[in-house]
C-alpha cells in the first residue's frame, strides 16, 4: 500500500474525518485487488483517499463517486491528481438519493459509504446497477451494535438503524444474491450479485 496515502488517511482520522477504519479498509483493498473490477461506483467520496486505493489496486478501473460536500469533492479531486488517477475518476457533486436512480452505467463493484439513514432506500437501485459477478460493499452494516434483533437504538439512531436492517434484509434474503457480514469494527457486507 502507498505509504503517502495511508499517512493521508492517518492525517484524516485524526482530524476526524470519516475515513474507512483499518480493518475494514484493508478488507476493501483485498477485495479489490481479487475482483479487479473495470468500473467501481463509490457513494460517499469525503476527501477520496478510498477512491484512490481502489483505483491504484485495481488494473485498469474507473471510478464515479457521488459527494454531497461542495469542499470535500475539491479536496478529492486535488489527491486524485496528487495519486495521478485524475483521469480515471469522476465525481458527481449532490445528494445520493437524487443522483442514484438517474445512474444509467453498470459497475463491477460499488462501494457504499454514505449516509447510512438512506442505505434501505439506495439498496434496489444499486442493486440494478451491478453487474453480474459484481460486489457491493457496504460500511457500518452493523451500526455501533445497533443492528440486530433485539438490540436496542436511542431513538435519534432510530432512523439508521432501520435503514439498515432494512439494507441487510434486501441484500441477505435475495437469492440471487450472496452476502457475508464481517463482525468488524463498525460492521463489513460483502455482497456478490450471481444473478439477475
Amino acid at each position: 500500500m502507498d505509504e503517502r496515502l495511508l499517512a493521508l488517511r492517518k492525517n484524516a482520522a485524526l482530524r476526524g474525518e470519516p475515513v474507512l477504519r483499518d480493518k475494514s479498509f484493508e478488507l476493501l483493498i483485498r477485495t479489490v485487488k481479487e475482483k479487479q473490477p473495470k468500473s467501481i461506483l463509490e457513494i460517499g467520496v469525503n476527501e477520496g483517499y478510498s477512491g484512490i486505493a481502489m483505483l491504484l489496486n485495481s488494473s485498469g478501473a474507473r471510478l464515479t463517486g457521488i459527494e454531497i460536500d461542495e469542499e470535500k469533492v475539491k479536496k478529492a479531486r486535488e489527491n486524485y491528481r496528487i495519486f495521478g488517477v485524475e483521469n480515471k475518476a469522476k465525481i458527481f457533486l449532490g445528494n445520493a438519493s437524487e443522483i442514484i436512480p438517474l445512474l444509467s452505467a453498470k459497475y463491477d463493484f460499488i462501494f457504499l459509504d454514505g449516509p447510512k439513514g438512506h442505505y434501505g432506500e439506495y439498496c434496489d437501485n444499486l442493486l440494478s446497477a451491478l453487474n453480474l459477478g459484481g460486489v457491493l460493499f457496504a460500511d457500518n452494516v452493523l451500526y455501533r451494535g445497533y443492528i440486530g434483533e433485539n438490540r436496542k437504538a436511542p431513538h435519534k439512531h432510530a432512523t439508521i438503524k432501520h435503514s439498515i436492517e432494512e439494507f441487510l434484509r434486501k441484500i441477505t434474503e435475495n437469492k440471487g444474491l450472496k452476502t457475508v457480514v464481517y463482525d468488524i469494527e463498525d460492521g463489513v457486507s460483502i455482497t456478490e450479485k450471481l444473478y439477475e
